[in-house]
C-alpha cells in the first residue's frame, strides 16, 4: 500500500513538474491575464487604480495576474517573476492614487522581466548615467538603488507622474529617457 501511495505521489509530482516546465519553456501559450481582489473594499479602491494605468498590460503582459490583497507589514507590492504574478498589498489608509503608484511600479518590474535582456538593461543604465550599477538588489540593497528599481520607478513616472519618485539611482527621467522606456515596454 505504501509503495502504491509513493508511486501515485511521484506521478503527481512528475505531472506538475512537466506542466510547470512546459509553461516555463514556452511550450504552452500564457493564459489570459486576471485580476483578483481579496475583498470588495479593496476592489472599490483598486479598480480606480487599475483604470489610472494607461499601459495595455492585458495585451503587453499576457499570462500575468494581479492579486490585490490586504496589508503585509511594510511591503507595498511584489512581482513574482516565476508565477507571472503581481501582488499589491493594500493598506487600510491607501488611496486609489497610492495603489496606482504601487501598481505602476510593479508593472515596470513585469515589463522588465518579460522584455529586457542584459544588453537592454545595460543600455538603460548607460542612458541613466549609472553604467556600473547593479541591476538586481544584492546584499539586502533596496530596490530603489538598482537598475531594476530605477526602471520600475521610471515606468511609474510614465504612468502616474513623478510626484512620489523614489529611485536612488538617478533623477526623474528626461523625455528622451521616457521615450526609450516606452520603446522597451511596448511591442508597437
Amino acid at each position: 500500500m505504501i509503495a502504491l501511495v509513493t508511486r501515485l505521489s511521484m506521478v503527481a509530482l512528475w505531472t506538475a513538474a512537466a506542466a510547470l516546465s512546459a509553461v516555463a519553456l514556452g511550450d504552452e501559450p500564457p493564459g489570459p491575464p486576471t485580476v483578483r481582489f481579496a475583498t470588495t473594499t479593496i476592489e472599490q479602491r483598486a479598480t480606480p487604480a487599475l483604470d489610472a494605468i494607461s499601459y495595455p498590460w492585458e495585451t503587453e503582459l499576457p499570462g500575468w495576474h494581479i492579486d490585490f490583497v490586504g496589508a503585509n507589514g511594510d511591503i507595498a507590492g511584489y512581482t513574482w517573476s516565476r508565477d507571472r504574478r503581481i501582488e499589491i498589498f493594500v493598506r487600510d489608509d491607501a488611496t486609489s492614487a497610492d495603489i496606482a503608484r504601487i501598481l505602476a511600479h510593479e508593472f515596470g518590474h513585469a515589463v522588465d522581466i518579460d522584455r529586457n535582456d542584459p544588453s537592454e538593461r545595460a543600455r538603460w543604465l548607460e542612458v541613466r548615467g549609472a553604467p556600473d550599477a547593479p541591476w538586481w538588489p544584492i546584499d539586502g540593497a533596496a530596490d530603489f538603488a538598482t537598475g531594476a528599481g530605477d526602471f520600475a520607478e521610471s515606468f511609474t513616472v510614465w504612468q502616474v507622474g513623478a510626484d512620489d519618485y523614489r529611485s536612488e539611482l538617478a533623477p526623474v527621467p528626461t523625455g528622451a529617457q521616457l521615450d526609450l522606456l516606452i520603446e522597451m515596454a511596448t511591442t508597437g
